[in-house]
């Protein structure tokens, strides 16, 4: 067992050295600049495509946002998948414009279930080709007035298959739980997306606010795990795709505010990732050596998808048992209390405590430092927040292990937030563009319509 810990320690040594670039990204991440991309010289043609379950106190606010996009009208085309609904969320998305596709199947209630629905009845009823790329949304986002136009100029560029936004938070203040995950996803802006695009290679999706090729959907929807987004990353990357980051194409996300919210979310996300990697990770392996593929993009892809945090832990775990077993075995419960029950071993967990803490402290001031022109809270909140950011990373490690023995499955997160986008932009007129403006439910569209009223009845159009 000694021998096997030991082997298991010198290989998270190593995967820990191959890892170090991560310290570099940080450093880049913070002192760099985000790429700005050149005015587009075509105005190319999207469908947004938005997943909603029962999503009735949202969705309207996020279709608003999309109606006032600065960009002209008949080159977006919306869809909502209204996925096993028992709300108003399908008459409202039909109120305001889109074209909405009504889905029942408790059984299989997912995003990826009802991307391949809604693809699937794109398909059907006008090709996937009948636009460039699609927007993936959430019910609850939100985004900026030129969030198209600035995605639009990444895309123009030709040389990114799918393109993630800048994802902020819209109710970043209203508590410490909400808050962290702003910090998180700030973090990730800085330290993954910015690096990654200065060093000219691919980065990761992260659920929501990105465009996709559409050449990449031909075959329809294909990923269908807890975290759909990382499989389809390893799937884009590992194939030669690459995938960019316009930072300024901004969107709002709502985060959760209440603790047994957050650890649902979580155990999903770690259990999606976990089996996300251990399913497919190996085609980033084989990524590696396959002709036409970004090799550092997988190599970088890989360990950020490596679970070393989950290994660290159960290495401790581990190493801990086999130490308090002998100690008992050997010397019994005086060995115990003279070996673990001591003022040096409480003085250790206490170090290593401040540590963890002082770490993650700093990490969270140097991105809140970094973007705080981006957040949405007055100044002495703030300060609170990252003190308490600790334990957003803290109770990883613990989930990591308690989904290993969880049959996790996918449960909807309540969004109720009614913050609208004109309550964070101040300016969310066309600037001289009204036409471009006017809600999508009086626009005439030059994107092809459905065919008769296809979309509208309580099939999702199936006729």
């Amino acid at each position: 067992m000694d021998l096997t810990l030991k082997i298991f320690d010198i290989a998270l040594k190593v995967i820990v050295v191959m890892m170090c670039y991560r310290y570099l990204y940080l450093i880049v991440g913070f002192f760099g600049k985000a790429k700005v991309f050149p005015d587009a010289k075509k105005e190319h043609t999207y469908a947004v495509v938005i997943c909603a379950r029962n999503e009735e106190k949202v969705i309207g606010n996020l279709l608003d946002s999309i109606a006032a996009q600065r960009y002209p009208k008949d080159k977006l085309r919306v869809f909502v998948i209204a996925d096993n609904c028992t709300d108003a969320t399908a008459a409202i998305a039909r109120e305001k414009g889109a074209t909405v596709y009504e889905r029942h199947d408790p059984a299989h209630a997912r995003k990826g279930w009802a991307l391949e629905f809604g693809f699937n009845k794109i398909r059907e009823e006008f090709g996937i080709d009948f636009v460039e790329g699609y927007m993936i949304f959430d019910a609850d986002n939100l985004l900026r007035p030129d969030f198209v136009k600035e995605m639009n100029k990444a895309f123009d560029e030709g040389k990114l298959d799918v393109i993630t936004g800048y994802r902020n938070t819209k109710n970043f203040d209203t508590n410490g739980i909400s808050a962290a995950y702003g910090i998180h996803f700030y973090r990730s802006s800085l330290n993954w997306h910015r690096a990654r695009q200065i060093f000219h290679t691919s980065t990761h999706l992260a659920g929501t606010g990105y465009v996709i090729r559409s050449k990449w959907l031909e075959g329809g929807w294909k990923w269908f795990c807890l975290t759909e987004d990382t499989q389809f990353t390893y799937e884009v990357i590992s194939r030669g795709g690459r995938i960019g980051y316009c930072e300024a194409a901004e969107f709002f996300d709502e985060q959760p505010t209440g603790f047994g919210t957050v650890l649902k979310q979580r155990l999903r996300w770690i259990k999606g990732r976990l089996y996300a990697f251990f399913a497919y990770g190996y085609k980033l392996i084989a990524g590696l050596f396959r002709k036409g593929t970004n090799k550092w993009a997988c190599y970088d892809m890989f360990f950020y998808g490596f679970p070393y945090g989950l290994g660290a832990a159960l290495l401790a775990i581990a190493s801990f048992l086999v130490g308090f077993i002998g100690t008992a075995v050997g010397a019994g419960w005086s060995g115990i209390l003279q070996e673990y029950l001591t003022l040096g071993m409480l003085k250790s967990i206490g170090i290593a405590a401040l540590g963890f803490w002082l770490l993650n402290t700093v990490t969270a001031l140097l991105v809140v430092i970094r973007e705080r022109k981006k957040i949405h809270c007055s100044k002495p909140k703030l300060a609170l927040y990252i003190v308490l950011f600790f334990w957003f990373d803290l109770i990883g490690s613990p989930l990591a292990i308690v989904s290993l023995f969880m049959r996790v499955t996918w449960k909807k997160i309540k969004h109720d937030d009614p913050t609208k986008i004109g309550d964070l932009v101040a300016d969310t007129s066309a600037s001289g563009e009204a036409d471009d403006t006017v809600p999508l439910s009086e626009e005439k569209t030059d994107v092809p319509a459905a065919g008769g009223e296809g979309g509208e009845d309580g099939e999702g159009g199936a006729r």
